[in-house]
């Protein structure tokens, strides 16, 4: 049974992620009085995109054309290992926890960040130099939170904290708790790609991942976009399931329940979509340094669930 709803969950997350990111575009297109894009159009940039034919620069190594498929790879991985329609393990999911998932995604961002660099391409070493400045400040932040949680609970395994959220009304309305759905709410804004600053066009000024993948195209620049919708998919799902709305997730294996949540889940997701293109189109557009602003307000929330912790002895 859990093979099966491991492959379920997998199936769930490689086809709905692009259907969020669709849906974000073509909010916040409405929310600024525009037609905008169906919510289909990533399944129709994917399906173009496989059709067409890659083209590699000169200059670049065999890692620039692997680094596609081996980090939609590990993608599919943490597909497999994070709490994403059961709050119960599956077959994969002892394997890592907060910490090991964490790193790899540090190691998939890694892996980007070479592979455009050996393209030559000045906008994508542009991209690679503001991605690299961001996350030397944002991903510290992700560490603390699960530090915070690893302390609350006493373990760093996503399904446990999931049920210790799901059981204990103490731990959840805590101001401790509050303190890192704050903090990772604000983290997750910068991971996504979704803070005002951020541009999905070719405009240099707003560059930041999407100059990474700039050198890419066909198969190569499809698997780079389906694996940047599916990071957004799981840590999306992830902030909701182990920090903001852990509830209703199954914590006993059965099909039905897992059925039933996952389409729970979509309306969980689709909620939060919306707080996201508000926040996307409502807010000015401001200047890249004061991005480090924003991040030290994030890294200020999760030093403070830290310091509530101790100075209440753990009782708040």
């Amino acid at each position: 049974m859990l093979y099966v709803l491991s492959a379920l969950q997998l199936i769930f997350v490689v086809i709905f992620a692009p259907l969020a990111v669709g849906l974000f575009h073509t909010l916040t297109e409405k929310f600024e009085s525009k037609v905008g894009p169906s919510v289909f159009q990533p399944y129709y940039d994917l399906y173009k995109l496989f059709n067409k034919q890659s083209v590699i620069p000169k200059v670049a190594s065999p890692l620039f054309q692997i680094v596609p498929y081996l980090t939609f790879s590990m993608y599919l991985f943490l597909t497999l290992v994070l709490p994403i329609i059961t709050a119960f393990p599956l077959s994969f999911g002892p394997v890592v926890d907060f910490i090991g998932g964490g790193l790899v995604f540090g190691a998939i961002g890694a892996l980007k960040k070479i592979a455009s660099l050996d393209s030559r391409s000045n906008y994508a070493h542009l991209g690679t130099s503001r991605t690299s400045s961001i996350g030397a400040l944002s991903e510290p932040i992700i560490v603390l939170i699960f530090i915070t949680f690893g302390v609350i609970s006493h373990t760093n395994n996503p399904y446990v904290i999931n049920n210790i959220m799901q059981t204990s009304s103490q731990w959840y309305f805590s101001l401790v708790h509050w303190f890192v759905v704050f903090a990772f709410f604000m983290a997750l804004l910068v991971e996504t790609g979704k803070l005002p600053i951020e541009s999905h066009s070719n405009n240099e000024f707003g560059m930041i991942d999407q100059a990474i993948k700039l050198e890419y195209s066909g198969a190569e620049l499809a698997l780079m976009k389906w694996g940047g919708y599916i990071k957004q998919f799981l840590l999306m799902s992830v902030f909701l399931n182990d920090f903001l709305m852990p509830f209703w997730v199954p914590m006993k294996i059965s099909l039905s329940g897992v059925l039933i949540y996952s389409i729970i889940h979509l309306v969980k997701l689709f909620f939060l979509i919306v707080i996201f293109a508000a926040i996307q189109s409502t807010i000015s557009k401001y200047k890249l340094f004061k991005n480090f602003e924003y991040i030290a307000v994030a890294f200020a929330f999760a030093f403070l669930a830290i310091l509530v912790y101790f100075t209440t002895g753990g009782s708040v």
